[in-house]
């Protein structure tokens, strides 16, 4: 087995949601599944799902490009990732 395949990648996209605002639209690669996360916290929880039912060593979180979104959009969630992050990071 090559290293590349005990890697779980969850693949995550932003998307507009057709009311100004966006979702982030995540593929766990492994079992195909779909989901759109309307804010980070679906999204942290996707992945803590993926992660937990995946036999795979690793783990990575992979953003592609957003081609449907706009730079606010980008922007927005690009910060409420570092909030998230931060909040996560001082309750430990």
């Amino acid at each position: 087995m090559s290293e590349n395949e005990d890697i779980l990648i969850v693949e995550a996209e932003i998307v507009p949601d057709k009311m100004g605002g966006w979702l982030i639209r995540c593929v766990n690669k492994e079992t195909g599944e779909e989901r759109y996360c309307k804010n980070i916290e679906e999204y942290s929880a996707f992945l803590n799902e993926s992660v937990y039912t995946t036999t795979k060593e690793n783990f990575q979180a992979v953003w592609l490009e957003s081609p449907q979104a706009t730079p606010a959009m980008i922007a927005d969630v690009r910060k409420k990732l570092m909030e998230f992050h931060n909040q996560t990071e001082n309750m430990g």
